[in-house]
């Protein structure tokens, strides 16, 4: 019970850097992804699968602070905050190219760096992402689609290639 007391008077006064195990601040930071089909913002917490077809549902999606960590910590270590900000735009769209195409798009911000990165898929219509961010991207997409509120969604029938 007294631990209770002191827990709650700490968070009341906003003065728990004594009690040990409440100083750990959460990570901040940001992460966009927006592949054109699917979406998340750690902003907003929302994950969009575009069905195409069907009604596109949302799901709010959460990172943990070590899942956050670890993508941050990923996007300093690959060089993410120094890519250039558009990969692979082509003018005009080969024909070929499927509509979802040209909004690939990947933000992360942490403290003082930040980058946005844009790329299209290839002119075959292949939507592997550019050896600069594939890590990232893959890293991403592996955290997402190991969530249950995503793996609960149903398969898009968007035509991807």
């Amino acid at each position: 019970m007294q631990k209770f007391v002191v827990i709650a008077a700490c968070f009341a006064l906003a003065a728990c850097s004594h009690v040990p195990g409440l100083t750990r601040q959460p990570v901040v930071g940001v992460v966009e992804y927006d592949t054109g089909i699917t979406r998340f913002s750690t902003v907003t917490g929302i994950y969009h699968q575009d069905m195409c077809s069907k009604q596109s549902p949302d799901v709010q999606v959460h990172l943990s602070d070590g899942e956050l960590r670890s993508i941050l910590s990923m996007a300093d270590k690959t060089g993410f905050y120094k890519v250039s900000d558009d990969l692979t735009t082509t003018w005009p769209d080969p024909t070929a190219r499927p509509p979802h195409c040209t909004t690939f798009r990947l933000r992360i911000e942490s403290g003082a760096l930040h980058n946005q990165v844009r790329w299209d898929c290839g002119p075959d219509g292949s939507n592997a992402p550019p050896a600069q961010v594939a890590p990232m991207v893959e890293s991403i997409q592996k955290i997402l689609r190991s969530k249950p509120e995503v793996r609960a969604m149903p398969w898009s029938s968007c035509s991807a290639h």
